[in-house]
């Protein structure tokens, strides 16, 4: 079954409570604040790589793909957090 994920941007409270009642019903509706940290938003993270000497090519190719994919969505977030205060994903 599909799920819905809704982001909330943390400045909007009143909107994070607006969809919660909304969706309240729906059991496929997920309304969450984001809970990141502001250095993690801006890409100030520790971005330090380590690298498994048991791990395959393939693994790592793997790896450096679920990488850029989490990088997209992660920049997707952002910037419907920023421009409409949430973010809606599709999960599953």
């Amino acid at each position: 079954m599909e799920r819905h994920l809704f982001i909330v941007a943390r400045d909007q409270a009143d909107l994070h409570e607006y969809l919660a009642r909304e969706f309240a019903s729906e059991g496929n509706v997920e309304v969450i604040l984001d809970r990141r940290e502001v250095a993690e938003r801006r890409g100030g993270h520790d971005r330090r790589r380590t690298r498994c000497a048991d791990a395959s090519r393939a693994d790592r190719r793997r790896a450096v793909r679920r990488h850029r994919m989490e990088r997209r969505l992660r920049q997707f977030v952002d910037s419907q957090l920023r421009s409409l205060g949430y973010a809606m994903l599709r999960v599953g």
